[in-house]
Order: C-alpha cells, then sequence, then structure tokens
C-alpha cells in the first residue's frame, strides 16, 4: 500500500520535533529543504480533504518551531560569540597593561 501524502506530512512534522529537539542543526537543513515547500503552500491550495489540511497545518507547525528554534540557537551562538570576543580583547588589554607596568 503506498504511503499517502497525509502520511508523509505527519512523519515530516514528527521528524521536524525530534530533530529540532535534539538541536541536530545539519539533519534539520535537510529536513527543512523537504518541509519548506509543503509548509510554503496556501492552505487553499491543498486538497479539501480535511485529514489532508490537519496534517499540513501539523507541519507548518512544526516547521515554524523548528525555525524558531535555529533562530533561538543562531541568537545564543552570536551572543556567546561576542562574551568570547570581549573576554579576548580584555584579555589583551590586561596585558598590554602589564607589559608596560
Amino acid at each position: 500500500m503506498p504511503v499517502s501524502d497525509r502520511e508523509r506530512l505527519l512523519a515530516l512534522a514528527r521528524q521536524l520535533q525530534v530533530v529540532s529537539a535534539a538541536k541536530d542543526w545539519e539533519c534539520l537543513a535537510q529536513l527543512d529543504r523537504l518541509a519548506a515547500d509543503w509548509a510554503s503552500r496556501s492552505p487553499a491550495l491543498l486538497p479539501a480533504d480535511e485529514e489532508m489540511r490537519v496534517a499540513w497545518q501539523e507541519l507548518a507547525a512544526a516547521h515554524a518551531a523548528a525555525h524558531a528554534a535555529c533562530k533561538q540557537a543562531l541568537h545564543e551562538a552570536g551572543v556567546r560569540l561576542r562574551d568570547l570576543q570581549h573576554h579576548n580583547e580584555a584579555h589583551k588589554a590586561y596585558a598590554w597593561q602589564e607589559q608596560f607596568s
């Protein structure tokens, strides 16, 4: 029995949730490419089947949550990099001051 689009959407939504929670960014990038086409479709373009619409909504929600997780991780990485840069600059200033003391 072939797998329906509905089953594919639900499986993809579950995978997005699991991979996003695990912060597996490489796998998430691959899944994002698969999900982006479906998630970007207007609900009006989907079949009138209510189960299909529910599956699309679950995928769209999982895709949006994964996007938010990526955005948060990027923000946290930026904060950490700025902290490291400031620490490095402070260390250099201290070393420079010690050199001339």
